[in-house]
């Protein structure tokens, strides 16, 4: 895996070394794992916005006479 180099605060490294520290493990899979999930909500934010845009599309009728003569036809045939 190639190594990267970054700037933490002091007080966000302390509280990483010492969740590493209790938990055994090291920093590097800690900051590891924040990235990754990081980038994972990050992808699912996106995804929510297109699937959210779709259903947009969807629903917006591009001609609301149509939709009012289906519904009305539709109700019509109710009883």
């Amino acid at each position: 895996m190639p190594a990267v180099s970054f700037y933490l605060k002091k007080e966000v490294l302390d509280a990483i070394r010492a969740r590493a520290s209790s938990g055994n493990i090291p920093v590097s899979r800690i900051i590891s794992r924040a990235v990754e999930e990081y980038l994972k909500t990050n992808e699912m934010h996106g995804a929510r916005q297109r699937v959210m845009e779709h259903i947009r599309r969807a629903i917006e009728p591009s001609d609301w006479e149509a939709l009012h003569r289906e519904r009305t036809s539709a109700d019509v045939d109710r009883d």
